[in-house]
Order: structure tokens, then sequence, then C-alpha cells
């Protein structure tokens, strides 16, 4: 059981880079979840305090506007991983529902939190996935103004809707990059403290 977990790792990006004894460490600390297809993995403004790594299956990230309209931000699919952004304490930004049967590795904030600190390669994974999450986002705010530019008059109910969806999405957009700033700093500062290890005793 434990190789499969190892293996099932070694399989996603953010831990190619890790060495084998920290990532068996990394692994004996995970705990798992299995979900069906269309089912709720977590609700925005949730407690977080966990990344989930996609073993199987693949997941929708959408949040809802004023109106309670779906807004997805974006699709995953196996190796990929969400929740990062449960390392600030907040709640989380975004709900996740199951496009499928999926299955789930769950690593605890504090292990993560440690566990960055031994790997910085795995720290600047995180933080380009971070960035490239944001210029996605930014490309769909650009869609929205696109089809808000096309729109003949202001006073239909639809374009009503796209400007309040355009102002409820670009004010998520300012708290998202605002949060990644903070993990960047969060990031620099674990990479230069020196002497760290991520394991007691190795």
């Amino acid at each position: 059981m434990q190789e499969a977990t190892l293996a099932e790792l070694k399989a996603v990006p953010l831990f190619q880079a890790v060495r084998d004894p920290h990532l068996a460490d990394l692994a004996r600390r995970l705990t798992r979840r299995r979900l069906g297809a269309g089912e709720l993995v977590f609700k925005e403004g949730a407690p977080a305090d966990a990344l989930y790594i996609i073993l199987s299956g693949s997941v929708k990230i959408f949040v809802a506007d004023p109106a309670g309209k779906e807004i997805v931000l974006d699709t995953k699919k196996a190796g990929e991983y969400f929740g990062e952004m449960m390392l600030d304490h907040r709640p989380r930004s975004a709900s996740i529902v199951t496009l499928e049967d999926c299955q789930f590795a769950l690593i605890r904030r504090d292990d993560f939190r440690a566990f960055l600190a031994g790997n910085p390669e795995a720290a600047e994974h995180l933080v380009l996935n971070l960035i490239h999450a944001t210029r996605g986002m930014n490309q769909r705010v650009k869609q929205y103004v696109r089809a808000l530019e096309q729109a003949k008059t202001l006073d239909l109910p639809a374009v009503k809707r796209w400007l309040a969806a355009k102002r409820w999405v670009l004010a998520g957009l300012l708290a998202l990059a605002l949060g990644q700033l903070y993990f960047v700093d969060v990031f620099l500062q674990i990479l230069s403290m020196p002497g760290l290890t991520v394991f007691p005793g190795r």
C-alpha cells in the first residue's frame, strides 16, 4: 500500500523533483477520500485545512455570482491538485464538485507547510501554479468584458446581469491576487530560513 501511494505521488508534477525519503514520509501522513460523480467536495466559505491531490477522476471549480449563477473558474483532472490556498488559514474561496467518480489524497495544512519548508522545488511549483490559475481567470474576465462591449444596450436584463457578474469576478480576482502575493512572501520566507528540515530525526 505504501509503495502504491508513493508511486501515485510521483505521478503528480508537484512532487516529481522531491527525493524519495521526503516523499515517503509525506505519503505516510496523507489520508484518502472517495466521492461519486456530481458530489460536492467542499463549498465556498467552508473551513480550509487540507490540500487535495486528485488521484483519479476530475472536478469542476466554480463560484456563484450575487444572482446565484454559477461561474466556472477551472476544471482539474488526475495528477493535479486544488485547495492550496488553505495555507493562509482563510475559508475556501470557491466550490468544488466532482465531474466523475474521484479518489483524492488529502495533506493537512501543517504537514504541507513542513513539506514545503524542506522542498523548495515543490514550493516554486506551487507558486507557478497559482500564477497560472490567475492568468486563466484574467482571460475569463476579458471574455466577460468583450461580451459586454458587444451588447447593444445597457438596459437589457441580461446585460445588467453581465455587469453585476463582471464587478463580482473582478473583486474576486483582486482578492486572489492579494492572496497570491501573500503566498509568494510566505514561500520566500520559508526558503530563506536556514537549517530547517522537514521531518525531525532525519
